[in-house]
């Protein structure tokens, strides 16, 4: 009986050590594909987590949309630059505004890497269209409007910097130079990015910022570009200090674009019309698709839960276009808040009702970046079946608006942005100043 006591146990002893060297062999081939995903991360993915020391590992593209540095430069009273760029071979595009008296006989001068002589170019110009509103007045009569300025050149070397010679003011050694920024031509990235106006109205609350960034964040949106007018630096500080996070919730990035515009009292759609032209350059090739909305506009979907679903299915559909063109809906903000949601902290769950009367003469639309510059750009209007433009605005003059038609689209929404880190950490944790009823 003993013999066969000691058999069990050594056939016990050959199968644990078989089976012993099997799982090392099988914990070293899992070990190893650990360390590789550690170190060259998964394909297409910006956030990961570290399998072997449990420590978030994240990587974010610096798409440099703060370049090139801008500001409104004065050529003359009546004429004003803003940014260059070189995205068109042998040809620079800046942007500009003012008279089109200034705008006669004007020259531009190019310099070039490694030389000090500027060269002299051949300049054209073209009106920035904004629908029969792009112009102003100054008190003097005398109509402003903006304009892309054309400089196109023979040389085949970089250009760095450019000069406008206007009729008041052809002294080289007091013209403004721009900065030129030359875009690549290679790159694919499939992001979505949105350049912000400045708000109408100020100062801007922190929880209209919060409130804009964290429900297209929430839509797939992955960079936000503001053109800054006034924000209080603190602001401008924390959602900076957001977007660097390594922490894998938020992947968005953050850019501040200085927005010093002269004239005063310019009508908000030749404003937004501007930074829309500054904003195409400055995302070209470097995000799928961008749009230019102000702090108080929210493209809601009615069905996708992304931006990037439903783009995805217009291509799949057949129904691709250079650009898209949304319809829109104004939300008094005057309005009284929904009974069912008047707790609600953010403003966009309270104010459901809009005004039929106001006509959407402010047209929002989605651009393809990469068919942007064509000649001919094809646009389709988008239904308001798929999605719609939520512009939450003071209606002077509305006292019965409480009888709008309602939405309530936007409320499929409320949880996932009740639950978002972003809201978790400058809504319940009070991170922010929160001094606004808004």
């Amino acid at each position: 009986m003993r013999k066969y006591y000691q058999a069990a146990l050594v056939i016990i002893a050959i199968v644990s050590l078989v089976s012993l060297l099997f799982y090392r062999h099988e914990y070293n081939k899992l070990r190893y594909v650990l360390e590789v995903f550690n170190y060259f991360g998964k394909p297409n993915q910006r956030s990961e987590m570290n399998c072997t020391n449990n420590v978030p590992v994240f990587t974010k593209f610096d798409m440099k949309f703060e370049e090139p540095l801008s500001a409104w430069q004065r050529l003359d009273d009546d004429l004003y630059v803003y940014s260059a760029y070189n995205i068109r071979d042998k040809e620079i595009q800046v942007i500009g505004f003012g008279s089109s008296n200034s705008i006669k006989d004007m020259q531009c001068q190019i310099l070039f890497e490694n030389e000090i002589e500027p060269v002299l170019g051949s300049f054209n110009y073209l009106s920035i269209n904004s629908n029969n509103l792009n112009s102003t007045s100054t008190g003097r009569n005398i109509d402003y409007r903006g304009y892309h300025f054309y400089c196109t050149y023979t040389k085949n070397k970089i250009p760095i910097g450019i000069m406008f010679l206007t009729k008041s003011n052809s002294d080289l050694q007091n013209i403004p130079i721009l900065p030129i920024k030359n875009q690549s031509h290679n790159l694919n990235y499939v992001n979505i990015g949105v350049c912000i106006t400045p708000s109408l109205t100020k100062p801007i609350q922190p929880l209209q910022m919060i409130s804009f960034i964290q429900f297209h964040d929430i839509i797939g949106v992955d960079n936000f570009i503001v053109y800054d007018f006034g924000i209080p630096s603190q602001y401008n500080s924390n959602f900076k200090e957001l977007s660097k996070s390594p922490n894998p919730y938020w992947k968005f990035t953050y850019t501040i674009v200085p927005w010093n515009f002269p004239f005063l009292n310019t009508h908000p759609t030749i404003i937004k019309d501007l930074i829309q032209a500054d904003c195409l350059y400055r995302t070209y090739n470097k995000v799928m698709y961008i749009t230019t909305l102000s702090w108080e506009e929210y493209i809601v979907l009615r069905y996708h839960h992304s931006l990037t679903d439903l783009m995805t299915d217009f291509k799949k559909s057949k129904m691709k276009a250079d650009r898209y063109k949304l319809k829109t809906l104004t939300f008094c903000t005057q309005q009284t808040d929904s009974v069912s949601n008047k707790n609600v902290t953010l403003m966009i769950f309270r104010k459901l009702h809009y005004d039929t009367s106001i006509p959407d003469n402010q047209p929002i639309y989605i651009y393809n970046t990469h068919e942007v510059f064509k000649k001919n750009i094809y646009t389709r209007d988008i239904g308001k079946d798929l999605v719609i433009l939520n512009r939450y605005q003071y209606c002077p003059g509305k006292s019965n608006i409480e009888t709008g038609t309602e939405d309530t689209t936007i409320l499929r929404f409320t949880e996932d942005v009740q639950s978002s880190q972003i809201y978790r950490k400058f809504i319940t944790e009070n991170k922010f100043l929160l001094n606004s009823s808004n």
